[in-house]
């Protein structure tokens, strides 16, 4: 099945729904196109939807004062975003933004009430989901916190391990270091520094070939068999 054949059966949150759960779902959703570079919502607004990725990437972002961007995450298709406020009724917390040209269903926000009225596994499945989200985040906050630029790029590229030992980068190059809390200059000389220590090689279309897992491990600080 292509990204663009998803439906809402498909996507890991609304997993094993009864089919007219499901047409509910579907009937209260809208389908809608983003360009790349336009923004989805903004923090602090309402949140009235529930966003599926059907295709393309989105990146979850705050700002500083000054107007600098910390990447939080960038979604692909399969993925949902902005599951807790919609859950809460609060606010959206962060900024989203289409990386890349997407199509994105947007789910109503009364009609999931009524859902998980009717079907309280899917609640615990969504929490199951934001818990996840925010070991995540979790991690993301160690990272930047405990770990160097050789140690972040490492623990990124071990979560891409089960991809086999050839990696195509996600995303572009300039979004994964926001993304890594770097410079683009930092995170280019840190692939740099591994591809001349033999652990990888890397090219500028995105493509890694992993020579060396134990660096990686040991780079990262923990063990991944």
């Amino acid at each position: 099945m292509t990204p663009q054949a998803l439906r809402i059966a498909d996507f890991p949150l609304f997993a094993g729904l009864q089919p007219a759960d499901a047409d509910l779902i579907e009937t209260a959703s809208l389908s809608r196109h983003y360009a790349a570079g336009n923004r989805i919502f903004q923090e602090g607004e309402s949140a009235r939807w529930l966003y599926l990725v059907r295709f393309g990437s989105v990146k979850i972002f705050k700002l500083s004062p000054r107007g600098g961007e910390h990447v939080l995450a960038v979604l692909t298709a399969g993925q949902t975003f902005a599951e807790a406020p919609v859950f809460s009724g609060g606010k959206y917390p962060a900024n989203s933004e289409c990386v890349e040209d997407c199509e994105l269903v947007l789910v109503d926000r009364e009609a999931l009430l009524q859902l998980l009225a009717r079907d309280p596994d899917l609640g615990l499945r969504m929490l199951a989901g934001m818990a996840l989200k925010l070991r995540k985040l979790v991690a993301t906050v160690e990272d930047l916190t405990l770990r160097d630029a050789r140690g972040r790029l490492a623990r990124y590229l071990l979560g891409l391990r089960e991809t086999g030992d050839t990696i195509q980068l996600p995303i572009a190059q300039g979004l994964l270091a926001r993304l890594l809390g770097l410079t683009g200059e930092t995170l280019s000389r840190t692939f740099r520094g591994l591809r001349q220590e033999g652990v990888l090689e890397h090219d500028r279309s995105g493509l890694i070939q992993v020579l060396d897992w134990t660096v990686l491990e040991l780079a990262c600080g923990e063990e991944i068999s």
